[in-house]
């Protein structure tokens, strides 16, 4: 098993996405060791909802987000040397219990997985929306989603607004270059009144590279930084890979995790 373990280890290092180990940690023997790689499972949703019972299947990856501010809800994503998912925990400050680098090991049985907007997705079900319903309950989250003890630093896949694919929608990456494409100053999303009390608005701001490639950043207006300024100097930004609608269009977007995922180039 140990042997097993160090494999593992040894092929997520290789791949784009991680660097900076910590110190081993013994595996704990109540932690389940993975059987399919994300890729693998990612596959398996090519024809639609998968639901699982009776495998044994388990998936194992570390965690690239954080809802410590706000821009995630209710979820987080991990990832491996293949590709990523979205877990739906649905429980708040996730942060707490599922920090970035931390690794886990999910129990697929009596799970659905399915490709939703470009990203693989693992929660409740089978149900009858497309997406799988968010766990909820702490009892039910522990009994599918086990934590390691060994962390790890994500380290995101450099890449380019030209070179994005659908296989990297989930993952944490890293582009250079880019700066907002609007002509007056703007703030990440619209962040709700103190005094009058409304309602936080999200935005998606297009950014271009100077070869007039595009992403779309994704803020919700519930995000601790929605009301700062965006930098109108070229930028490096980081974050999760998404897709999304644009004037009916399917984009890429990107969804930061908090102010320290925007550089001024």
């Amino acid at each position: 098993m140990k042997k097993i373990a160090l494999l593992w280890l040894a092929a997520l290092a290789a791949g784009c996405g991680y660097d900076d180990f910590d110190a081993a940690v013994p595996v704990a023997d109540t932690v389940p060791l993975p059987s399919m790689t994300l890729a693998a499972l990612r596959e398996r949703c090519a024809s639609g909802t998968f639901a699982v019972q009776g495998t044994g299947i388990v998936v194992s990856g570390y965690v690239t987000t954080s809802d410590s501010a706000g821009n995630f809800y209710r979820s987080f994503f991990i990832e491996d040397n293949t590709g990523a998912a979205e877990i739906m925990a649905g429980r708040y400050d996730l942060y707490g219990a599922y920090p970035p680098g931390g690794r886990v090991s999910v129990r697929l049985d009596g799970l659905a997985a399915v490709v939703d907007e470009g990203v693989l997705k693992i929660g409740l079900g089978p149900s009858a929306s497309a997406r799988p319903a968010y766990m909820d309950s702490r009892v039910v989250l522990d009994r599918h989603v086990a934590r390691w003890a060994e962390r790890i630093v994500p380290a995101p896949c450099e890449t380019s607004p030209a070179a994005l694919s659908a296989g990297k929608t989930g993952c944490l990456v890293r582009m250079s270059g880019l700066r907002l494409d609007a002509a007056a100053d703007t703030t990440w999303a619209v962040a709700a009144s103190p005094a009058s009390g409304g309602v936080p608005r999200s935005a998606s701001l297009k950014f271009k590279t100077p070869r007039g490639d595009s992403i779309y950043v994704f803020t919700s207006g519930y995000a601790s930084f929605a009301a700062g300024p965006v930098p109108r100097t070229a930028v490096t930004l980081t974050g999760i890979l998404l897709q999304g609608k644009e004037d009916g269009r399917t984009v890429y977007r990107l969804k930061l995790r908090d102010l320290n995922d925007v550089r001024t180039d």
